[in-house]
């Protein structure tokens, strides 16, 4: 027997009741070590087993005195077999874990096969000794990947094991870093990731197939892909209201309204970046749009037909710029408690339910910027205009009626710049006309003038009655023009073209002033009514065409005739008024007055001509702008503290206006022949009286004081007839 081996020396024990089993072992343990020879692979394999079957007799003293043995008889250190023993031991001492038994109510999850599991709301990963370990507290169920250039991000709704959930939206460039994504998720409540960053990426990675994607709205209103977007659904034929989630979907594809989006339902007001998003939303009007129509002709007369016909151009305005790169404004202009706001309200409340105007005194120009770019083709309305507005402010809305908005540079190492689209049309309402800059907003607008007045009883019924329906909400009454789209078009270019080309040719032939661009932006509003009301199923309107088309004729000439005495070449004549009647300028050696039959003239394309004039519309002014204008400068300065019209600019003025007849080389002036640049001269000519002789019907009546500013040209009359 083996055990014969064993001296008495040793003190070897081998008559206790497991004698035969220790037998066993010990003879088992022999032939392993001899067959693995020198194979340390194969030593290795015997130590563990004989290490272990020592484990299993659960003697630890016998082991270590067969250990001291074999160390000797084979020559290999008794402390690998003590090492052995050691780990094998205090493995054996650890609970089993029992997979199948742990996982009841998650055993089929595919993600076992990934080394993590689901457990009551809980991530679990399993350890190399198959233990469990706790990840988390809560499980992230992934909802949408919203997608965007600049700002990417992932919805996800999370749930901890106290069954408490949070919808959250996480840069996209922040979820792949376990501490950033940590820190968002405990942001929120009691959410915590204990887990390893190994962990967390085994986690990103399975549930990263699963993010439909969606696009965010960032600009509201018409969208190129064929919609209209409201903040709480959009509009393709049909309305279609976002889900809990902020999402709709159109033609296969999903877009993101954050404004109705759970993620931020409980955002405070003061932290809530689409405050002002959720203005533009939609809501069933309890009424017609020629139910509408008609309460705002009762309440608002004529004005509320270029009003309406502004907002209902608004929703089209992207295919108007797209052809003629220019929109017009609707300036609402009179004094306080007019109507001209609630007019401004009226229109501004069919696209936003109850926005407030932005203030051009208070606001920011960056403000206004993004007013403008917001939403497409929607009425942006500004309030309380004053010519003494920021200057970059009044150059924003004069750019805007081109389409020109906020240029800023890029915070990047070349010279890229972003520019804040002008999306919208401006309704702009005041007290204070736009006369300075030479009129330059007066003339991209269409203005409506109103007066204080008393209403009748009728009249304030029917204010209140448009009021209510206001408050209850008009915005689908949106939806009912955008189905003339189509129409629009297809249409609209031939439309405009001959409206234009009419109106035109009427003022022309009943000799009544136009300015050409005042023109084109009362065309613009006209083309659409034209197209509506004579399509094949027209909307029903309170007026038609052919009364919008007479007030915005009358509208045109009026506004042309006025305009021409608050610009800069108005200011040139009003001063050589003044120094007239001062004396410093003098009849007959600085200009002069005389009919004249024929006269022979350079015109200002620098052809000669010979003209033939019949009375009585022959009467010319001759005038000597070397003499003239140096006065004119001197006293412009004395009185306004600020340089005047160059003369390049004041000849590039004159030459242009319809009263100028040429360049004559020789006048006979009282005290020398000269040059002398010609005018026709008379009421509805040019517009200024040098004649201090004869009391004719276009005589001044303006009285100067030399040591006062002049005195504003009274550019528009306010019918006290006019409603508001």
């Amino acid at each position: 027997m083996i055990w014969g081996v064993y001296s008495v020396d040793e003190n070897i024990d081998l008559l206790d009741t497991n004698a035969g089993q220790k037998e066993k072992v010990c003879a088992e343990a022999e032939v392993l070590l001899n067959a693995a020879s020198d194979n340390i692979f194969a030593q290795s394999d015997a130590i563990s087993i004989i290490c272990q079957n020592f484990i299993e007799l659960k003697d630890p003293a016998s082991a270590d005195l067969f250990f001291k043995y074999v160390s000797k008889k084979f020559k290999i250190s008794k402390k690998i077999f003590t090492d052995t023993f050691k780990k094998l031991s205090d493995e054996s001492k650890k609970p089993k874990f029992d997979k199948a038994a742990t996982l009841v109510e998650d055993e089929d999850d595919p993600s076992h096969r990934t080394g993590w599991f689901v457990r009551k709301n809980c991530y679990w990963f399993h350890s190399k000794e198959g233990m469990p370990i706790k990840g988390s507290n809560f499980i992230i169920k992934p909802l949408f990947h919203i997608y965007s250039k600049i700002d990417n991000k992932r919805l996800v709704e999370i749930t901890n094991e106290e069954g408490h959930t949070k919808i959250i939206d996480i840069p996209s460039k922040n979820f792949i870093s376990v501490e950033q994504f940590q820190t968002y998720v405990y942001s929120e409540g009691n959410f915590i990731w204990s887990g390893t960053k190994s962990h967390y990426l085994k986690i990103l990675q399975f549930i990263s197939n699963d993010f439909p994607i969606a696009n965010e709205l960032r600009i509201l209103g018409w969208r190129k892909e064929g919609f209209y977007a409201f903040a709480n659904g959009i509009y393709n034929g049909t309305w279609q209201p976002v889900n809990d989630f902020g999402i709709t979907a159109h033609k296969e594809k999903n877009y993101f309204s954050p404004a109705f989006s759970v993620v931020y339902n409980d955002v405070m007001d003061d932290d809530d970046d689409y405050q002002n998003d959720r203005y533009f939303v939609y809501n069933q009007a309890p009424c017609t749009l020629g139910e509408w129509s008609l309460l705002m002709t009762e309440v608002y007369g004529n004005n509320a037909m270029i009003g309406i016909a502004f907002a209902i151009a608004t929703v089209f305005r992207d295919l108007i710029y797209e052809k003629y790169k220019c929109f017009p404004h609707l300036f609402l202009f009179g004094e306080v408690q007019s109507g001209k706001s609630q007019l401004a309200w009226s229109l501004s409340n069919l696209f936003f339910h109850n926005q407030p105007p932005f203030n051009l005194i208070s606001g920011t120009h960056v403000g206004l910027s993004r007013k403008a770019s917001r939403a497409k083709n929607c009425i942006v309305w500004c309030d309380e205009y004053s010519n003494d507005i920021d200057p970059r402010r009044f150059q924003l809305l004069k750019a805007a009626y081109d389409g020109v908005g906020h240029e800023k540079g890029k915070m990047t190492q070349d010279s890229r710049t972003k520019t804040d689209q002008i999306n919208g049309a401006f309704c702009i309402s005041g007290q204070f006309l736009p006369i300075i800059d030479d009129n330059a907003l007066l003339t991209r607008s269409c203005l409506l003038n109103f007066s204080k007045r008393i209403y009748s009883k009728h009249q304030m019924d029917k204010f209140d009655e448009l009021k209510k329906l206001e408050e209850k909400g008009i915005s689908s009454l949106i939806c009912d023009i955008l189905d003339y789209r189509k129409s629009m078009e297809s249409t609209y270019a031939v439309t405009f073209s001959y409206i234009h080309d009419t109106l035109k040719a009427e003022l022309l032939s009943e000799n009544l002033p136009f300015n050409e661009r005042l023109l084109r932006n009362y065309c613009i509003l006209l083309a659409p009514i034209k197209i509506i009301l004579g399509s094949e199923y027209p909307l029903k309107l309170s007026f038609t065409y052919e009364s919008i088309y007479a007030a915005a004729k009358h509208d045109i000439s009026q506004m042309s005739r006025q305009i021409s005495s608050g610009e800069s070449i108005s200011g040139f004549w009003r001063t050589v008024e003044f120094l007239l009647d001062k004396g410093d300028v003098k009849s007959g050696i600085d200009f002069l007055i005389k009919d004249i039959i024929s006269l022979t003239f350079t015109d200002k394309n620098g052809d000669e001509k010979t003209g033939k004039f019949e009375p009585p519309n022959n009467k010319m002014l001759f005038i000597r702008f070397s003499t003239v204008h140096p006065l004119y400068l001197e006293k412009h300065r004395q009185q306004t503290g600020r340089n005047g019209v160059d003369l390049i600019t004041i000849l590039h003025y004159l030459k242009n206006h319809r009263s100028y007849i040429g360049n004559t080389n020789s006048v006979r002036f009282d005290t020398t022949s000269t040059s002398a640049y010609v005018f026709k001269y008379g009421k509805d000519e040019l517009n200024v009286n040098l004649d201090r002789t004869l009391k004719d019907e276009f005589a001044s009546t303006k009285i100067f004081d030399e040591n006062s500013s002049f005195p504003a040209p009274k550019l528009f009359e306010i019918s006290p007839e006019e409603p508001f």
